[in-house]
């Protein structure tokens, strides 16, 4: 029998019910946490196949450990955790799991903006006090309205288009950075900076990549309104913390969303001293459906694999 690690708790009975009718013999982390790094790397030498999350760092040291491993099926449509081409050089493959998220993470998306525009935070705690309610008020919690606001997507992908679609339900106009030129009826597409400068909310939607790591600091932040939103449900390092506490400090957002961190699952510590900064605990993919996608899929990479077949997300093709 083929082993499978798996190194994860979020898959679904109905995958591992078909991974192990496909002959895997399956090895599951189910302390609920984390597997350590030298977990990871003890636990890779006997496998055959890694079922992995995107916590777990597959790096140079782990795919070296694991010499009878065939493929890396992340659990995730963002592979950033992976040394992907390093791994592809040893002539294993690695997968992700596209698509399936792209509504779930865009209503997660859209959930902030709003939850930022209408201080939902503030409000709910004022709520949950017991003492601060006291009853209709003109002039308490006055959010924004999204109505001929202009909403900046940065990163328009499946999500960042899944997004603008929900985005202009609201009303809203839509300026996009893309790579490659896209005409679209979705929005307009311009450049990082116009797009800085001329949103009231930005919401990041790219991968993180060594080209987008810390896209969001000091220099950018002073380029935004000074009154705008930002939101991020991509990758918490396309956003420098230590500039964002910064930023603040000195006032210069309405208000800031964020499902991911710079050093998950560690949150800077500062960013709960905020009243107008609403977390979210990466939850973007957190539906009953899109799990069940999710581990379809990864099955289907793995069964692939193992059946002579090239795996249907690999990500490379897709890079």
């Amino acid at each position: 029998m083929k082993k499978l690690l798996i190194t994860t708790d979020l898959v679904r009975p109905s995958a591992l019910q078909r991974l192990e009718q496909a002959g895997f013999l399956i090895e599951q982390n189910t302390t609920g946490r984390l597997l350590t790094h030298q977990e990871l790397r003890q636990r890779v030498q006997d496998a055959d196949a890694v079922l992995c999350s995107i916590g777990d760092s597959i790096d140079r040291a782990i795919i070296d450990a694991a010499s009878r491993v065939k493929i890396f099926a992340n659990f995730g449509v963002g592979f950033n955790n992976i040394d992907w081409q390093y791994a592809r050089s040893k002539g294993i493959f690695v997968t992700n799991t596209p698509d399936v998220l792209t509504d779930a993470t865009a209503d997660i998306t859209m959930m902030l903006i709003l939850a930022v525009a209408r201080r939902y935070r503030e409000a709910e705690r004022l709520m949950r006090d017991g003492k601060s309610f006291i009853g209709w008020a003109t002039l308490r919690n006055l959010g924004i309205d999204l109505r001929g606001k202009t909403l900046g997507i940065v990163g328009f992908g499946r999500i960042g288009q899944a997004v603008a679609q929900r985005a202009k339900g609201f009303g809203m106009k839509i300026l996009f950075t893309k790579r490659t030129p896209l005409t679209t009826d979705l929005g307009q597409q311009v450049s990082f900076e116009t797009l800085l400068q001329e949103s009231d909310v930005v919401s990041i939607h790219t991968p993180l990549t060594e080209s987008t790591r810390h896209l969001f600091g000091r220099r950018e932040f002073e380029k935004m309104k000074p009154n705008a939103i930002l939101i991020n449900t991509a990758r918490g390092a396309i956003i420098n913390e230590a500039d964002l506490v910064a930023a603040l400090r000195a006032g210069r957002f309405f208000g800031v969303g964020l499902d991911v961190y710079e050093f998950e699952p560690t949150v800077t510590a500062e960013l709960f001293e905020f009243e107008r900064v609403v977390m979210m605990p990466h939850i973007g993919a957190a539906t009953v459906e899109t799990r069940e996608a999710m581990s379809r899929l990864c099955a289907d990479n793995l069964i692939a694999a193992f059946a002579g077949q090239t795996p249907p997300n690999l990500v490379w093709q897709t890079d």
